[in-house]
């Protein structure tokens, strides 16, 4: 995928991707205190770099979050560790759309 300027838009190609996902921040290392609350999200994309996420509550703009992807026919849930690279309100709806980049 190119920009409008020739350079590459992304770096890895996007698939939909439609399943569930379980995610919570985690807080820095030197600042204790709850865990933060789970949210719970549907996969919109995934590429080997990340995924896009829909849910209808913010997760922050910034930082690490813990997930937990769930797949069709697989018994268990698959645990993930990812960076928030964007977030953005949909316009007109309650809806955030959140691009997840993948820490390990």
């Amino acid at each position: 995928m190119k920009s409008q300027r020739g350079q590459p838009k992304r770096l890895y190609a996007r698939f939909p991707f439609a399943t569930e996902l379980d995610a919570s921040r985690l807080s820095p290392a030197d600042k204790p205190g709850p865990s933060a609350k789970l949210l719970h999200a549907k996969t919109e994309n995934i590429s080997s770099g990340g995924l896009c996420i829909r849910t209808n509550r913010p997760l922050g703009s910034t930082g690490l979050v813990r997930c937990e992807l769930r797949l069709p026919g697989v018994p268990v849930r698959v645990p993930l560790l990812a960076k928030v690279c964007w977030s953005e309100k949909r316009s007109g709806t309650n809806q955030y759309r959140i691009g997840l980049q993948f820490v390990v």
